[in-house]
């Protein structure tokens, strides 16, 4: 493993991506509730969850350094949590617990790959911690059965946005 040296074009770079995703996770509100009405509560979280989950990947895919992933993700919880009044303060809590868990997407593979797959894999680890602060901060999932469905629909959520936002950023890179 390197060690994460950051120069002021990536911290620049870091800055545009929280704030991007910043921008989306605050987006990802209105979503998430327009889709809970269309599709229900498992629905609305497939299609909008792993909107939240992408800040980790696009910085990471962009600076392909360690701790990228963590801080892209909790740069774009504190942009939110100033954009928009939903979530509040625990968005930043979401972002930090997200934020750990992507970047073992990328420590996985050494912080060698990445690529698609890496952010697939770091878009579908937030899902873990995301439901599991569902669970304990708001009390929305009930049973280990619900748990378990919360868990794969977030993961999948998660993989799907999060290897689209690797695949875009690494063509912004070429």
């Amino acid at each position: 493993m390197r060690a994460a040296r950051f120069t002021s074009i990536d911290l620049a770079l870091l800055a545009v991506a929280g704030v991007i995703s910043g921008v989306i996770f605050t987006a990802a509100w209105t979503i998430y509730n327009v889709s809970e009405v269309l599709a229900g509560p498992v629905g609305a979280r497939i299609i909008s969850y792993g909107l939240w989950f992408m800040g980790a990947p696009l910085a990471a895919s962009l600076l392909k350094k360690p701790l990228s992933a963590f801080l892209g993700e909790f740069l774009g919880a504190l942009v939110e949590t100033l954009i928009a009044p939903a979530g509040g303060i625990t968005n930043v809590i979401y972002g930090f617990a997200q934020g750990l868990a992507s970047e073992l997407g990328y420590l996985v593979f050494k912080y060698r790959r990445w690529d698609i797959l890496s952010g697939a894999l770091a878009g579908a680890l937030a899902g873990i911690p995301a439901v599991g602060l569902d669970a304990r901060l708001f009390g929305v999932i009930g049973t280990p059965l619900e748990m378990s469905l919360w868990v794969i629909a977030a993961c999948v959520s998660g993989a799907i946005y999060g290897a689209v936002v690797s695949a875009a950023a690494l063509n912004l890179r070429k």
